[in-house]
């Protein structure tokens, strides 16, 4: 348990929170407007790893730092 509480006091949750939310919004806005602005079919794939790789750093940055 001390694991979570020390998660919780670095605000780890708020941050992945936060990180899938925008993450989430990015990946609708990419996929909607990839198609209309001829982008190629690459794009919208590429876009959902960026985000998936960011997520363990934006989680070890938020422990590091203890942003508040």
């Amino acid at each position: 348990m001390k694991f979570i509480d020390e998660l919780k006091r670095r605000n780890v949750f708020k941050v992945s929170g936060a990180y899938a939310v925008l993450g989430w919004l990015i990946i609708e806005v990419v996929d909607t407007l990839a198609p209309r602005m001829a982008l190629p079919d690459w794009v919208p794939g590429f876009v959902i790893i960026l985000v998936l790789a960011g997520f363990p750093i934006a989680a070890v940055f938020a422990w590091a730092f203890e942003l508040t």
